[in-house]
This record gives structure tokens, sequence and C-alpha cells, in this order.
């Protein structure tokens, strides 16, 4: 996955995760499913973003071999 598709798709989550706690307040236990889906989404999104701008980072840091 590329890291353009990574921060759409946690945009997207993002944007659930809202629509969810506004259209869903009459579903309760829909509700909280809903939630902790697209929460555990968006942890493992950002994880993934997070661990991708730190490696890019260290490559460019590294230094040149002789």
């Amino acid at each position: 996955m590329t890291l353009d598709v990574a921060i759409w798709l946690f945009v997207a989550a993002v944007i659930g995760l809202v629509l969810v706690c506004k259209f869903l307040r009459g579903r309760r236990t829909l509700r909280i499913v809903c939630i902790v889906l697209l929460s555990l989404i968006a942890l493992a999104l950002a994880s993934y973003i997070g661990l991708t701008v730190y490696f890019v980072d260290a490559v460019r840091h590294q230094p040149l071999a002789p």
C-alpha cells in the first residue's frame, strides 16, 4: 500500500467515525461496534503512516557508504 492510499483511507475512517456518531444515535449497539471497528482501522493506518514516515526519514539521513 502506498502512503497516499493510507492517508486517504485514514481520512475516510475518521469521516466515518464522525458520521457514525452523528447518524447512529438511536442504535446504541451498532454505533459502538462501528466506532470500535473504525477506531481500530484508523489506529492501524495511523501507525502505518507514522512508521513509513519514520523509516523514510531514517533512509534519507543514512550516511553514504564509501
